[in-house]
């Protein structure tokens, strides 16, 4: 947020611009103290509730389309002390009773998700929302960025061998904005000087295509955008407000919407659509909450179902048998930087939608990163399921991790060492290549991958018993793997051994030689997907083709939290955002002749 200058008493003035130049200079407020102005009513404008990637794309194309924009920004309640507004649990869906998905497991789950503080680790309030989150580094010290990769048309697509819909609206429609959503990261001229090229591996390309991942530091959107977003004449942001209400007429339409200070003091506001741009799970919890609060209604179940992340796990390692291609291979899989100044480019592959469906499989992405030697063990393996077990109190499967601890006590505990001081590179933080910047021997390289996840009907956002500041009940996060999931990945790390194997340049194990057991070891990628997903039949969703939510006449949502499927293994912002450059285009008017005005 933009903030003036102190005033006398030491307070911070903080502005808050109207679209309206008249009304500028009337419309602050000073932290701490009461509005003078309690309520908004714009009733031509489109109200935008969040100032992440998302909402600050869908703001800006409609403010330069000539719509005027109410732009509700949670500002302020980033502080450690209103923290509690992005908490909530995580349980297994496999135990709830009225389930309907027989495939999914009880046992083996995310280990992130056995983390009491999942939710608020991942989620973010305030200006620049999940940016303020991005952690990956292209080297050590470096600007925090977030991974960008264009979602393959194909992925968009249904797939009912894996239980996968298909998007509501031709693949086209969102692959044709990834133009406008690489502008908005500043990053179309980048991406047009580096094409990508062969990797020296030389696997089979026709099933494991190289694939070049883009970087966008986050300040361009929690710093750039956001000033855009205040300095736009037709953007009138609201600052340092949380949703707590939204009102409604019967349920059919939207009538106002309540927002509060950090203090507690609401503001009204009153327009003529509202946009839901909150994030995966925000989203579905604030419709959640309005169905308990009688203003919506979910005749059909679905709000908050078909959840799903990308797990990001192991294959296993693979090691050159020559210490020069060791050291190439280690070059060419480390962050690149086309340009000293700019972001980088990371290179990697990914399973070919072809060989995906051919072979019956989940999509994948793969990254080789420098390890130290010692990471190829059971020890190692071992020391990680007794950390998830300790995680997850899971007493039996910390005592049957210990022989393999015990095996070789001193490799252990300089492993445990390494990873607690998060000395270790990874697909986060480059530089392994790089003598001044590496922060360990490389001796082999480990084969991580994202993976793409099956969205099942169980694995959904529920409020839970637990309340914010406010008294709103907290999302209750259910997720589960899937037998599908578990055989598709398995089956890839044997189809990547093979592939690894064919180049005669050196020795792959898996991570299921090393002990690690059927079901996979896997992290979230903090990517909240679905709960209130994209279908053309008011029965398989929440929001239709022009993400409206069913029912509602001028409540639309945009983010991650419609997607049908998790388009493959991509990264959800990019797709995000062009997702809402269409649906910008559609309240515009622009996109095509059967668009739909913003005033219905």
């Amino acid at each position: 947020m933009a903030e003036g200058p102190e005033a006398t008493d030491g307070r911070r003035v903080v502005l808050v611009p109207s679209h309206a130049r008249e009304r500028r200079e009337r419309r602050f407020e000073i932290a701490g103290s009461v509005s003078a102005e309690r309520s908004i009513v714009e009733p031509d404008a489109v109200c935008v509730v969040g100032t992440g990637p998302v909402g600050l794309a869908l703001s800006l194309r409609l403010a330069r389309g000539g719509q005027s924009v109410v732009l509700v920004d949670s500002g302020r309640f980033v502080d450690r002390q209103h923290r509690d507004l992005t908490g909530g649990t995580v349980r297994q869906a496999a135990s709830v009773d009225e389930g309907r998905d027989p495939t999914l497991r009880r046992s083996g789950t995310l280990y992130q998700y056995a983390k009491s503080d999942y939710l608020m680790a991942s989620r973010h309030l305030g200006s620049g929302g999940s940016a303020n989150r991005w952690l990956v580094r292209g080297r050590p010290g470096g600007r925090r960025m977030l991974r960008l990769v264009e979602g393959d048309p194909a992925d968009f697509d249904a797939r009912p061998d894996l239980d996968l819909p298909g998007w509501a609206v031709p693949s086209d429609r969102i692959t044709d904005r990834y133009g406008g959503a690489f502008d908005f990261f500043g990053l179309s001229a980048r991406r047009a000087d580096h094409p990508v090229g062969q990797s020296p591996l030389a696997v089979d390309a026709t099933v494991l295509p190289t694939r070049a991942f883009w970087f966008a530091p986050a300040d361009v959107v929690h710093r750039d955008r956001v000033a855009e977003a205040v300095a736009h004449p037709a953007i009138e942001v609201v600052a340092d407000r949380h949703l707590v209400a939204i009102e409604s007429d019967r349920g059919e339409r939207i009538t106002s919407i309540t927002v509060v200070a950090p203090q507690g003091v609401p503001t009204r506001v009153i327009a003529g659509h509202y946009v839901l741009a909150m994030g995966g799970v925000e989203n579905a919890r604030q419709l959640l909450l309005a169905v308990e609060e009688g203003q919506l209604s979910d005749p059909n179940d679905t709000l908050g179902r078909w959840y799903a992340d990308h797990p990001h796990g192991r294959f296993g390692f693979f090691t050159p048998s020559a210490p020069a291609d060791l050291v190439e291979l280690a070059d060419w899989y480390d962050f690149q930087f086309p340009d000293r100044d700019g972001p980088p480019v990371l290179n990697g592959h990914e399973l070919a939608p072809a060989s995906a469906r051919r072979l019956g499989l989940l999509r994948f992405s793969i990254e080789l990163v420098g390890r130290p030697a010692g990471f190829r063990s059971r020890s190692m393996v071992a020391m990680t399921q007794a950390v998830d077990a300790t995680w997850q109190r899971r007493p039996r499967h910390l005592l049957a991790a210990i022989p393999d601890l015990f095996r070789s006590p001193f490799r252990s505990a300089r492993l445990a060492a390494a990873v607690a001081k998060d000395r270790v590179h990874g697909p986060h933080l480059g530089g392994w290549s790089q003598p001044s910047d590496r922060l360990h021997a490389v001796e082999t390289l480990a084969v991580d991958a994202m993976f793409e996840q099956r969205p099942s009907p169980d694995n959904r956002v529920r409020l839970g018993s637990r309340r914010d500041r406010f008294g709103r009940r907290l999302p209750s996060l259910h997720w589960s793997w899937s037998a599908k999931e578990i055989a598709s990945i398995n089956r890839s790390a044997d189809l990547v051994a093979d592939a690894f194997a064919a180049t005669g340049r050196g020795d792959f194990v898996t991570m299921g030689q090393l002990g690690q057991g059927v079901v996979p070891r896997a992290g979230s990628g903090w990517h909240h997907l679905g709960g209130t997903r994209q279908c053309p039949e008011p029965e398989g969703g929440v929001v239709d083709g022009d993400n409206r939510v069913n029912g509602v006449a001028n409540l639309t949502v945009v983010g991650s939290s419609i997607f049908p499927n998790t388009v493959g293994y991509a990264n959800p912002t990019l797709v995000a955002v062009a997702d809402a450059l269409r649906v910008a285009d559609r309240l515009l008017g622009h996109a095509t002749a059967d668009s739909h005005p913003v005033r219905d």
